[in-house]
C-alpha cells in the first residue's frame, strides 16, 4: 500500500503540472455510431433519409446516430527483465525514482491518471514481468478501476522474457474504432517480430503511441559515462567482455574496441527501423531516455508536440 499511495503521489503531481496548462483533447473530431432506424414524421429533417431503404420497402425512415463520448485508452506495459537494466544498475524491485522499470512504471501511471481525471476509461495490459494478479484489464471508467490500476502497477517487477506481439494482438483485437493506445517498451526485441501487430490498430483507426524507452549509455557502451554509473565501473568497456541478456541468458563475447565504433551504426538502424514501423501504421514515435523529465514526455503526448530529443 506504501507503494500505491508513492505511485499515485508522483502520478497526481506530474498530472497537476499538465492539467494547470493548456490541452488539447485527445477526441479527434465528433464521432458517431449508427443506433438503428425510425420512422420519418413530418417536420423530421429530410437530410437523414434513408432512400435506399425506400427503395426496397417503399417507407420513408430515419437513419439514427449516437455521439461517441468516451474515448476508450489502454496502456501496455513492457515489463521484461531488459527494464530491470540500465545506468541504476541491476535492480529486483523498482524503487519509483531511478532506472528504467521505474520510469516505465511512473509513466504509466501518470499517463493512466490524466485520462483518469479527463473522464476517460482506462485500462493496462502488461507484458512480462512478475508480481502480477492481473496482465490484462480493459478500460473501464471510475475510480475502482484507477485503483485496480495502480495496485497492480505497483507490485509489478520486471523479469520474464519480452513477447510484446500476443500483447499488441490481444489489445488491437478488442479495441472498438477511436481508442486511445499507449505503448510503453525499450523495444529491446526483434522489431520485425512485434512491429506487424500495429497493423490491428491502424485498421480500427486507433490513435497509437510509442514511448520508446533506453537509457542512453546502453547504446553506446557506457562511452562517456559518470563516475557513479555502473557502465563507467567496467572502464566503459575497453577490454573484451561477456554479455548475457538478463531475460533468457543468452551470451555473447564481445571485444569493445570493435564494436563500440559499429555499435552506433546498428543502433541508428534499429531506431530507424522501429520509428519507420511505427508511423507506417499510423502511429506516433516517440524517444524517451530516461534522463528526460517525464513532464515533457507527457506534455509532448497530449498536446502532439516532438520531443527535442537528440538521434543516438
Amino acid at each position: 500500500m506504501s507503494r500505491v499511495r508513492h505511485l499515485h503521489l508522483k502520478a497526481r503531481t506530474l498530472a497537476a503540472s499538465i492539467l494547470q496548462g493548456e490541452h488539447r483533447s485527445l477526441r479527434v473530431g465528433q464521432a458517431v455510431e449508427f443506433a438503428g432506424y425510425q420512422e420519418y414524421l413530418p417536420g423530421m429533417d429530410l437530410r437523414g433519409l434513408d432512400w435506399r431503404v425506400y427503395g426496397r420497402t417503399d417507407r420513408f425512415v430515419v437513419k439514427r446516430f449516437e455521439t461517441e463520448t468516451e474515448l476508450p485508452c489502454s496502456v501496455v506495459l513492457d515489463l521484461s527483465g531488459d527494464l530491470g537494466t540500465g545506468s541504476a544498475g541491476r535492480v529486483e524491485r523498482p524503487d519509483l525514482e531511478h532506472g528504467k522499470a521505474s520510469y516505465a512504471l511512473v509513466l504509466a501511471a501518470t499517463l493512466l491518471y490524466f485520462l483518469h481525471r479527463h473522464g476517460e476509461p482506462v485500462g493496462l495490459e502488461i507484458v512480462a514481468g512478475s508480481g502480477i494478479e492481473h496482465r490484462s484489464l480493459p478500460p473501464r471508467a471510475g475510480r475502482n478501476q484507477l485503483q485496480r490500476l495502480f495496485m497492480q502497477l505497483a507490485s509489478a517487477v520486471p523479469g520474464g522474457v519480452a513477447d510484446l506481439r500476443p500483447a499488441l494482438n490481444r489489445v488491437g483485437s478488442r479495441i472498438r474504432r477511436r481508442s486511445w493506445v499507449a505503448v510503453i517498451t525499450d523495444g529491446m526485441e526483434e522489431p520485425s517480430r512485434w512491429l506487424p501487430a500495429l497493423a490491428a490498430f491502424a485498421r480500427r483507426g486507433a490513435d497509437v503511441r510509442l514511448f520508446h524507452l533506453y537509457d542512453r549509455q546502453e547504446w553506446t557502451l557506457g562511452q562517456g559515462g559518470t563516475a557513479s554509473s555502473p557502465f563507467a565501473a567496467a572502464s566503459d568497456y575497453r577490454t573484451p567482455a561477456l554479455f548475457y541478456s538478463p531475460e533468457d541468458g543468452t551470451e555473447l563475447a564481445v571485444d569493445p574496441s570493435g564494436a563500440a565504433s559499429a555499435l552506433s551504426e546498428v543502433v541508428r538502424e534499429y531506431v530507424e527501423e522501429v520509428r519507420g514501423g511505427v508511423v507506417r501504421h499510423g502511429g506516433r514515435y516517440l524517444p524517451v531516455p530516461t534522463d528526460l523529465p517525464m513532464d515533457q514526455v507527457i506534455r509532448a503526448a497530449v498536446l502532439d508536440r516532438s520531443l527535442d530529443v537528440e538521434p543516438p
